[in-house]
């Protein structure tokens, strides 16, 4: 299942505006997701991406707020052009030049023949916003935007000239896939931009223009994706067709599915149900689309209440899903995003490093959907900033769908203003050994082995929160006869994870535990200890393997940018991946238990551990400079913080 990759540096708001992204079908498998990540920053650290972006949004929302104001229609309004529109303008318009993502593609005569079947970058992406028409946007809105000296009345010419010629070029029906089925229910929202437009300038609306309005929204009707943000997608086009067109049956239809849809997309907590916190970004403004197209349609549609409740929900979500530096957490189909200090008051709080807006009452939160977000505080009346305070995930629940990976157990982890344990990110939807690498296994913190394929259920069977120590323990069964389990302590005042993995195998294998570090650190291992630092950095981050009662622990090995088999790589956006330091530990044999500490640090300061085995208890004494912490292991995995 795909979505919608962005348009290049562009996060769009939804006060009239499309979110820049891909769409895809079944037979796709291309697209990609909302990305905020902007090529300009393509090649700073993911945290310098988002900032970026900020100002990236900023200007396009304006932009294309601009445009949907200028473009409203009586019924339905003109979403905008995904921010196309300011990386195509208008003299590349009229010239057939499109460009996304890469360099620009000459892709037709000069005089808007258009050869509708090029692939130049072989890229699925590529061919679906060829195929949306977005490119073309910059000439609807020359014409009816912006100061009146400055429009360009005749400008709208190239986009309908263009437009014509796909039309007439792609007979209906048209195939699914990559290209002009993958890209319909964006064209539909471009066509009838294109038709506003027409109507504001007082121009005729051409009938091969209606028609393929009609078209547009019975493939939709036909090939509409179930519980999906590209099948809300599809259904907010079709409202529009039938609410332009003054279409009662094709408005009803779309308005009776949205009311149906919203409660499997978003569950009461307001967790999405794409396994990804990128996609309930999305989906929360999606939705907002959706509501607001419903209250001008004129539809009494008795979603609109569910629709309100669960995109609060859905925020409240979100803002457990923001790090401390105010970026995404990094599971699933996500890549580094900025939410808007409009958007919520802890939005709000954490942007401003707690000078403005406010926090949520609870520091740790917990979804049945399968994400667990905790923090030590959000900087009330502590010696943390709320940038400084440490934030982790765990990832857990049902099977791998959607835009999930394969990460159940997985953590990651931030504290002291910088990332310590990582994911890897988002690359492009392309089915090669990339996405497999950044969906799978091994590109996760995790304990694994080659015999495992997709997450299985995960359950959290236990849980303990308290001042400077949360614990939990999951438990799944990744593959027939075998059966996995990862206890957690997470502290703070010393900052350290503890990890205590068992995994029992029906036959002999390799059981390997991954710790996967930012890409702008390196690392050293000597034996069961490994250290990752950045010159002039604040933190050092040291890994120790720690014995299990009379068991030995195991030696790190570490590997950076790999390729056979692939390891060691971080996307700092959907297009641009970089090495990174990757520490891992290999056991063999039908069962593993594997225990681990991360501690994270001043340079400065020395890292040391200490271990007493009273019967079926194993107690680490940790020393981090002048900081201490004990931890106790018991004989069934639990965790537990002695001081």
């Amino acid at each position: 299942m795909r979505s919608r990759p962005a348009a290049p540096g562009l996060s769009l708001a939804v006060s009239g505006a499309l979110l820049a992204g891909t769409l895809a079908g079944p037979a796709a498998n291309a697209a990609g997701a909302p990305t905020a990540a902007s090529t300009a920053a393509a090649s700073t650290a993911a945290s310098t991406a988002a900032a970026s972006t900020s100002a990236a949004t900023a200007a396009s929302t304006s932009a294309n707020a601009q445009v949907a104001s200028t473009l409203a229609a009586a019924k339905y309004p003109c979403r905008g052009y995904g921010g196309f529109n300011l990386y195509n303008p208008v003299d590349q318009v009229a010239k057939d030049v499109f460009k996304w993502e890469y360099p620009a593609a000459k892709v037709g005569n000069g005089k808007h023949d258009i050869n509708w079947k090029l692939d130049p970058y072989k890229k699925p992406s590529w061919r679906t916003w060829f195929h949306s028409l977005y490119w073309t946007g910059a000439a609807i809105h020359k014409s009816t935007s912006g100061m009146t000296a400055q429009r360009d009345p005749k400008a709208i010419d190239h986009a309908v000239a263009i437009a014509q010629d796909w039309v007439r070029d792609n007979p209906y029906p048209w195939p699914t896939g990559a290209g002009a089925g993958n890209a319909t229910m964006t064209r539909t929202d471009h066509l009838l931009c294109l038709r506003g437009a027409l109507e504001t300038l007082g121009r005729p609306t051409p009938k091969w223009l209606d028609d393929s309005l009609l078209q547009h929204a019975a493939w939709l009707r036909n090939n509409i994706w179930p519980d999906h943000n590209v099948g809300t997608d599809q259904l907010i086009a079709m409202l529009g067709v039938g609410c332009v067109l003054n279409k009662p049956a094709i408005r009803e239809e779309a308005a009776k599915a949205l009311a149906g849809r919203i409660t499997r997309v978003i569950d009461s907590q307001g967790a999405n149900n794409e396994q990804s916190p990128g996609y309930a970004r999305w989906n929360y403004e999606l939705w907002g689309q959706a509501e607001r197209a419903l209250q001008a349609c004129g539809v009494n549609s008795s979603a609109a209440r569910t629709i309100t409740q669960r995109r609060a929900a859905a925020m409240r979500f979100l803002d457990h899903a923001t790090a401390p530096n105010g970026t995404l957490a990094l599971i699933g189909d996500t890549e580094p995003y900025r939410l808007q200090p409009d958007m919520s008051p802890a939005q709000a709080w954490l942007l401003s490093n707690g000078s403005a807006g406010a926090p949520p009452s609870a520091r740790v939160a917990v979804y049945t959907a399968g994400f667990v977000f905790g923090r030590s505080g959000w900087g009330v009346g502590g010696h943390r900033k709320p940038a400084q305070e440490s934030y982790y995930t765990l990832h857990f629940g049902p099977m791998r769908v959607g835009h999930g990976h394969n990460d159940h157990t997985s953590l990651t982890w931030a504290t002291r203003s910088r990332d310590i344990l990582v994911d890897p990110g988002k690359g492009e939807y392309v089915d090669d050994g990339w996405r497999a690498f950044y969906t799978g296994i091994s590109g996760h913190n995790q304990l694994g082995t080659p015999e495992m394929r997709t997450s299985q259920v995960t359950k959290l069977t236990r849980r303990a929160n308290a001042t400077g120590a949360d614990y939990y323990q999951l438990v799944d069964a990744p593959y027939k006869g075998a059966s996995r389990s990862r206890d957690v302590i997470f502290l703070t005042d010393p900052d350290i994870v503890v990890t205590f993995d068992r995994m029992k195998a029906p036959k002999a294998t390799t059981f390997t535990q991954y710790w996967h570090l930012p890409h702008d650190q390196n690392l050293s291992v000597s034996g069961a200890r490994a250290t990752a630092t950045k010159r002039g950095d604040a933190t050092t981050t040291t890994l120790l393997q720690l014995p299990v009662g009379a068991a030995q622990p195991s030696a790190f090995t570490g590997v950076r940018g790999a390729t056979k088999p692939i390891q060691g790589w971080v996307w700092t956006s959907p297009t641009r991946k970089v090495p990174a330091p990757v520490a891992m530990v290999t056991r063999k044999g039908t069962s593993a238990a594997v225990a681990t500490a991360v501690v994270a640090g001043p340079p400065t300061a020395g890292v040391s551990v200490r271990t007493a085995v009273s019967g079926s208890t194993t107690t680490y004494t940790f020393t981090v400079g002048s900081k201490r912490a004990v931890v106790a292991l018991a004989g069934d995995g639990t965790l537990r913080r002695v001081s």
